[in-house]
């Protein structure tokens, strides 16, 4: 396993000074143990990054609270933002939470570097009860390290009214690259007159950019998380896709979706196609447009694929209270608080079975087909270090999609930067 010092500096955390600080690494029990007894006193932390679920984070509490009622749960709330870069620091002074929310991006770092408790004898965890995809998310060396708390997948987004309004019926299947863009410069040259495009555009990695490399039979990090495929030819065809939209002028470019989030542009009903996440759910209930919209089966290419991704709840390797954490973390992961946080319309619950409780909390609109569409879609595209591949795609992607002639050379330059992001892994 390797050390923590190891991890701060790939992390990028902290300043040679700071680890000069840590002389030694802490005695660890990498032992997960039994359950807390039903009398324990103790007091945990627990760690999220999203204050509109902490209402519904602290149903949970309550209804865990029934079972243990002197175990003390303190919810530390930060925004997504500085939620990892204050990680990394509690990581550094080895004052992580004894429980808390991880993502995909993040989650092989964390792991592969010994700061999560291996789940593998966590007493009431069963993987089977979550969709396979997710768990292998979290699977880091052949173990569980996180459970699935919740999961997204990406599907269309569409604005009826402006469909119709351009001689279109809405989508009820799921629509070919060459019907997306058809619809698109319908609505585009029936409406843009009135600043409203077919599509909102956009450089939306999981909702837009991975599936559409999928969908060309492309990839974006290899299965053995060696190269990248960014220069492959399908990667190359999904970005031509997206960049002939923007050259015809039937989707807004890269400088226009700077200043106009595409987000925005179909909340606000200047777009009448929107390919994105259950997560767009909770904005668009209270939309200027809301009884204009719907949603439609994610689009397919030459082959039909989706991305899913979910908040996996982990615990510190280190918790000087893993009695009390794996009571809690046991519970986070059982079929009742996955109900509390889905008729809370919090997120849609990863427990397998519940997700209907989720549909019906929000039913204006057809939740359903982002749960159908994790029976098969792709794993999240991750490494131990993401993060630094995703700040090449944060610089490139402007680049590849620019309309300025570089989308070749600047895939290209995306790819082989990341492959020596990939190499420093290994």
């Amino acid at each position: 396993m390797a050390s923590r010092r190891a991890f701060l500096g790939l992390a990028g955390a902290v300043t040679a000074t700071a680890l000069a600080g840590c002389a030694r690494e802490p005695e660890i029990d990498p032992a997960i143990g039994p359950l807390a007894e039903p009398g324990l006193k103790d007091e945990i932390t627990f760690g999220i990054w999203d204050k509109a679920q902490e209402p519904a984070m602290l149903q949970i509490v309550d209804a865990f609270h029934e079972h243990y009622p002197d175990i003390g749960v303190t919810i530390s709330t930060t925004a997504f933002g500085p939620y990892f870069e204050r990680l990394r620091i509690q990581a550094q002074g080895d004052d992580l939470p004894d429980v808390f929310w991880i993502n995909g991006p993040n989650f092989e770092l964390y792991a592969s570097y010994g700061m999560l408790q291996d789940l593998s004898e966590l007493e009431g965890f069963d993987p089977e009860n979550y969709p396979p995809n997710l768990v292998e998310l979290y699977t880091h060396e052949g173990a569980p390290y996180a459970i699935p708390k919740d999961f997204d997948t990406i599907a269309l987004w569409f604005n009826r009214d402006l469909l119709h309004r351009a001689g279109l019926d809405e989508p009820t299947d799921s629509w070919s690259w060459d019907e997306y863009r058809e619809a698109s410069g319908a609505v585009t040259r029936a409406l843009g007159a009135e600043q409203i495009w077919g599509n909102a555009g956009g450089l939306a990695n999981q909702a837009l950019i991975y599936p559409l490399i999928m969908q060309a039979g492309g990839y974006v990090i290899s299965e053995d998380k060696t190269a990248s495929g960014y220069d492959s030819p399908e990667a190359l065809e999904a970005f031509r896709f997206l960049d002939g939209m923007i050259r015809d002028g039937i989707a807004p470019d890269v400088r226009y979706t700077a200043e106009n989030q595409p987000k925005d542009l179909f909340n606000n009903g200047r777009a009448a196609l929107y390919p994105s996440g259950n997560w767009e759910a909770a904005l668009l209930q209270d939309s200027p447009v809301r009884d204009h919209l719907g949603v439609a089966p994610m689009i397919h290419g030459a082959e039909e694929a989706n991305v899913i991704h979910g908040i996996g709840v982990a615990m510190s390797a280190r918790s000087r209270h893993k009695p009390a954490a794996s009571a809690f973390l046991a519970f986070l992961g059982s079929e009742q608080a996955h109900r509390i946080q889905a008729e809370a319309g919090a997120a849609n619950p990863a427990f397998i079975g519940t997700n209907e409780t989720y549909v019906e909390a929000i039913p204006e609109f057809s939740l359903d087909v982002f749960v159908d569409a994790a029976e098969t879609a792709r794993t999240y595209p991750a490494s131990e270090n993401t993060s630094a591949w995703l700040q090449l795609e944060e610089l490139l992607y402007p680049k590849i999609l620019g309309g300025d002639g570089q989308l070749e050379s600047a895939a290209e330059e995306l790819a082989t930067r990341m492959d020596g992001v990939l190499a420093d892994e290994s």
